[in-house]
């Protein structure tokens, strides 16, 4: 019978420890949420950032983004780079609905189709044409609010 108390004992013992346990990492838990949860919201923006970067890059090429910033002291992460690609490479991998989302989203208000076409055609690398934008802008038409003035077609993202 002494083995069974002992046992019944210890046991008793460990449901303590584990109920004062649970109570400190609850307790911990509850002063860590706030930062957790900011580690969680800023992973969520880091990667934002990150994608708009790259899409950024593939528009301009990795050349000009890399002269900037090194004018500017700017520092990035290397594996941002998508290095050894030239910049119509890096442009052909970016759909031009994008390219023309990047476009506006620096711009501010509605910009005219026409100056769209010509930010697009002034980049080195093929020629865009309004129709290929034209294109771009209605099969995304969930992104794009189109305003028609005239012989003038404006754009802006919607919100």
């Amino acid at each position: 019978m002494s083995d069974t108390r002992r046992v019944y004992a210890r046991l008793l013992e460990r449901a303590l420890h584990e109920c004062r346990s649970l109570h400190s990492v609850e307790e911990e838990m509850k002063e860590l949420s706030a930062a957790y949860n900011r580690y969680v919201d800023l992973k969520v923006h880091s990667k934002d950032h990150r994608k708009r970067l790259f899409y950024i890059i593939r528009l301009l090429g990795f050349d000009s983004i890399t002269r900037a910033m090194k004018a500017d002291g700017a520092v990035c992460f290397e594996e941002t780079f998508e290095t050894g690609s030239s910049t119509q490479e890096l442009r052909e991998k970016l759909p031009l609905w994008k390219a023309i989302r990047e476009y506006l989203r620096v711009v501010p208000g509605k910009s005219r189709v026409c100056d769209i076409e010509a930010f697009l055609n002034s980049l080195d690398g093929k020629d865009v044409t309004r129709q290929a934008i034209d294109s771009a802008l209605k099969r995304h038409n969930d992104r794009f609010e189109i305003t028609n003035k005239g012989h003038a077609s404006y754009v802006e993202l919607k919100e």
